[in-house]
């Protein structure tokens, strides 16, 4: 599972660079007309698309038992600490009008609620560091999430190791019998599980089989306009990515990719969302030949010329 984090995060660090997005072309090749005729070389128009961004993370149905369990205790020593202070209540008033009360006996009881306080904020407090501030309250308050879970729905665990986020954002699951499954957002857990790295999150969903590993969808805030761009578009020039965009009958133009999101099929990577104002309007990408493009840049295709 750790292996699996790690890969997620190696994969997003290799397409995105920080850099302010701009669509100026930096460098132009010109190629000759046997090069253009040989069909090496091909282009496609894209359309402008606007998306929500996402990124992957892992995720694991926990079982619900130790939290339903957290959530009896708590109620428990909260009634219990509900009759030792109407005892101490009695006890002071007896004692305060005279009554068969000793001062003696007043402290014991005053003790013996002291410590039925103590017990309720101990379980409160592990309620917080078990499971985060959200799911804690909710578990000490009977809340909504609690109540999803105590009623047989399910609690999720969710690490992602993309970036440092203020809260859970939307997210989808892939259950196990291959259906897309809309989480709901809890709150950041108390403790990261053993064995992984990053960020976890707690949500609720529907009933999922106790202790399967779900592939997760986080949304990113916003919306982004950008291309789909093909992952063989892309070329490592100079320490970063760019993609070539066709400018006239043979000429073709390098532009440098500020930042893109993975798209996958069938769990491996196929293309990049590119931002729109990483280009031109109207592109022509270069689906098919951008290895020739970028070798003739770098002075190793004797069949192009370069226009720097």
């Amino acid at each position: 599972m750790k292996q699996h984090l790690q890969a997620i995060a190696a994969s997003l660090s290799l397409v995105c660079a920080a850099a302010v997005a701009h669509a100026a072309a930096l460098r132009s090749v010109t190629i000759n007309a046997a090069t253009m005729s040989s069909g090496l070389i091909k282009t496609s128009v894209l359309r402008l698309e606007t998306k929500h961004p996402g990124f992957a993370a892992y995720g694991m149905v926990i079982d619900p038992t130790p939290v339903i369990t957290l959530r009896h205790r708590i109620v428990s020593a909260r009634a219990k600490l509900t009759l030792d202070d109407a005892n101490l209540a009695r006890a002071r008033k007896l004692y305060r009008s005279g009554g068969n009360v000793s001062k003696a006996s007043l402290q014991q009881i005053q003790a013996k609620t002291a410590i039925a306080q103590a017990r309720v904020e101990e379980l409160l407090a592990q309620a917080k560091a078990r499971y985060g501030a959200a799911l804690g309250a909710a578990i000490a308050d009977n809340g909504p999430s609690f109540r999803t879970i105590s009623t047989g729905g399910s609690l999720v665990s969710v690490v992602q190791a993309v970036a440092t986020l203020v809260s859970p954002p939307a997210a989808f699951a892939r259950a196990p019998d291959g259906s897309r499954v809309t989480l709901r957002p809890v709150g950041s857990a108390g403790r990261i599980p053993k064995g992984l790295l990053g960020q976890t999150f707690f949500y609720t969903g529907p009933a999922l089989p106790i202790g399967a590993p779900l592939a997760i969808t986080l949304r990113a805030p916003g919306v982004v306009t950008g291309y789909d761009i093909p992952a063989a578009a892309l070329v490592w020039h100079d320490n970063g990515p760019f993609i070539f965009v066709r400018i006239g009958a043979s000429r073709f133009a390098m532009y440098r990719v500020t930042r893109s999101h993975p798209l996958y099929h069938s769990g491996t990577i196929s293309g990049f969302f590119v931002p729109g104002t990483d280009l031109p309007a109207h592109p022509a990408i270069v689906t098919a030949g951008a290895g020739l493009l970028n070798s003739a840049l770098a002075g190793g295709d004797a069949s192009a010329a370069n226009d720097d």
